[in-house]
């Protein structure tokens, strides 16, 4: 994940797993020079599930997405924590990870799946909380007409447009404008993946795509890799089979043949 400071307060920092606190003293991670900012003003903890945002000082003005946070938020790529007046992007670690050249526009687009098969869910602006299908097609803009209509000053009318086809998510540019961004990086045209932060201006939506593989997860790969670590699993009846093979099962009649005949003796001989 990469801290990018709109303003300049600070270069570009690509954090790790682990711990990165934010504030004016000395000692912090980040120092930053603002008299907006805390001493102690946050911490910012990745992992590979992504970050936690914990505010240190409950005095100090914290947002994420121009939501006000108190104790602790979760943050991913593409939201933009402000820290007084310190605006800061969470981006990929390189703009190169958005992948910008996508095959030819189809004219033709599969019918509507039900349910749908992807959804953009808000996360921020005046579409928070509310989720839209991609059902193949969604047409952004800020025209009426659009099939998700976001009103932003930089919104073409009709800006962008979002396509589910087959497997892929593509997100392509309809004005030649610069106000979408994936993952906190701005651009025109991208392949999207599940889990991808897609924003226009202050209007952010998270994909959300269940079955569809993450950004950077093969899926191809991994159940190869399941498929060469275990051995198969078998059907109950070949479970059995090699718990009691043939021969097991007839010495297991011969025995309980001798068994009865050991009683029919028994009877006869009257004992």
């Amino acid at each position: 994940m990469r801290l990018s400071f709109a303003n300049g307060e600070h270069a570009d920092v690509v954090v790790g797993d682990g711990a990165t606190s934010l504030g004016t003293a000395e000692g912090n991670t980040l120092v930053l020079s603002s008299r907006d900012v805390a001493p102690w003003h946050a911490r910012v903890t990745v992992d590979r599930r992504g970050g936690v945002l914990e505010v240190l000082d409950p005095s100090a003005r914290t947002h994420v997405n121009a939501r006000p946070v108190r104790e602790k938020a979760l943050l991913r790529c593409g939201d933009v924590l402000c820290l007084g007046k310190v605006m800061i992007t969470l981006k990929v670690d390189h703009d190169e990870l958005i992948e910008t050249s996508l095959p030819a526009i189809s004219t033709t687009l599969p019918p509507p799946v039900q349910p749908p098969r992807v959804v953009l869910r808000g996360v921020s602006g005046s579409h928070f909380g509310k989720t839209i299908a991609v059902n193949p097609r969604l047409v952004i803009g800020r025209d009426p007409e659009c099939d998700l209509v976001v009103d932003e000053a930089r919104m073409a009318p009709r800006h962008a447009v979002l396509e589910n086809v087959g497997d892929a998510i593509y997100l392509r540019d309809l004005a030649a404008t610069n106000a979408t961004s994936v993952n906190g990086v701005g651009t025109r045209n991208a392949i999207v993946y599940a889990g991808d932060q897609l924003a226009f201006e202050r209007s952010h939506f998270i994909v959300e795509a269940p079955g569809l593989p993450l950004r950077g997860e093969d899926t191809t790969a991994a159940a190869q890799a399941i498929t060469e670590a275990h051995d198969a699993v078998p059907a109950d009846g070949e479970a059995a089979q090699s718990r009691h093979p043939q021969g097991a099962t007839w010495w297991l009649i011969g025995v309980a043949a001798l068994i009865a005949l050991g009683l029919v003796l028994l009877i006869q001989h009257g004992i």
